[in-house]
């Protein structure tokens, strides 16, 4: 469904030219659609609206209804709405980038509304959890808008996003099955995902024939965001899949924020940019940032909180020597460049 939709919303993109035309910040040639995020929410809704029809109690999270739609389900489809209506906006009109990270808040607090929080989570140097109480409150969005943010940042190269994505959705959805979870309502939106993810990148693959844009890296990042929560609590593997796309924000914000530019204002400072820049094609820069994600995702399933930990450090270590080994291997291109 998720390819056939991404077809046909190509196809009417084209006659209304809803088009993403090249420019000096980006790396495509040639104008390409940009609305497939709308397939991808289609796509995903309803699938999870047959099955929900057709069996209840298969994504079933809390007793109480508002009408006759599980609560907790209810709210996660009224904030998904929510960012594909700006997420559309901005792929056609354009929205500043204030006012994006607006959006990004109140659907975290549509999630908190409808009982969707963070109580506690596990003292990553061991004994007594961490009781959130009313910090829940801001915690929840605050962390809805990171990971928003972080797959955004990696819809820049054609396959990125979605398919790290997808890969987090089934490391997730493996997580919500296991005992100490035991999330099956979960599990399936994780897995419908990420089936939906793999539909998507048919045609989003480079060479790209349609781009994610904002309507859909919006909602990935925000169901990746749900996922994390409504499974347990379980930021910290979220955070290890997506690990190295976190470090690697975090790392621009701080390079654009000492070069007194704002830390939205778009470069070729991404880490999928600097191994363009060394040589890497796409495809190749792809699926060394798939391996990594699934690896460290792997690791995160089968350890716990003290794992996870030595896990992110090592993690950590990673991003610290690819950074210094790109800019080295760079450095290198360019003096024997400069010598020829």
């Amino acid at each position: 469904m998720s390819a056939f939709l991404t077809w046909k919303i190509k196809k009417v993109s084209l006659v209304f030219g809803w088009l993403d035309k090249p420019s000096q910040r980006k790396i495509h040639t040639k104008p390409v659609v940009r609305l497939g995020g709308v397939a991808v929410w289609l796509a995903f809704w309803l699938i999870v609206g047959t099955i929900y029809f057709l069996d209840r109690s298969s994504i079933t999270f809390v007793a109480e209804k508002y009408l006759g739609i599980d609560k907790n389900l209810l709210g996660v489809f009224l904030g998904s709405l929510l960012l594909l209506g700006a997420g559309i906006w901005d792929d056609i009109k354009g929205l500043k980038p204030g006012t994006k990270l607006i959006f990004h808040f109140l659907a975290g607090i549509i999630i908190v509304a409808f009982g969707i929080k963070i109580h506690w989570f596990a003292n990553p140097l061991g004994g007594l959890n961490i009781e959130l109480g009313n910090w829940t409150y801001l915690f929840v969005p605050l962390w809805i808008v990171l990971i928003i943010n972080v797959v955004n940042w990696l819809d820049g190269i054609d396959g990125l996003a979605v398919g790290i994505s997808g890969i987090a959705s089934v490391i997730l959805g493996f997580l919500s099955l296991a005992p100490f979870v035991n999330q099956f309502s979960t599990a399936n939106l994780a897995f419908i995902l990420a089936g939906v993810c793999v539909g998507f990148l048919v045609l989003n693959f480079n060479p790209a024939k349609i781009f994610l844009g904002d309507s859909g890296s919006m909602f990935l990042g925000f169901m990746l965001a749900i996922f994390a929560i409504i499974s347990g609590g379980k930021l910290a593997t979220a955070a290890l899949v997506l690990g190295l796309p976190i470090l690697d924000a975090f790392w621009v914000i701080s390079r654009r924020l000492m070069s007194k530019k704002a830390p939205w204002q778009a470069d070729k400072l991404h880490l999928h940019h600097r191994f363009l820049a060394i040589g890497f094609s796409q495809r190749q820069t792809v699926l060394v940032m798939y391996a990594i994600a699934a690896i460290f995702g792997m690791i995160a399933l089968s350890t716990r909180t003290g794992g996870k930990v030595q896990a992110a450090l090592w993690l950590v270590a990673l991003m610290v020597a690819l950074g210094a080994g790109l800019v080295l291997v760079k450095s290198q291109k360019s003096k024997v460049k400069s010598f020829n």
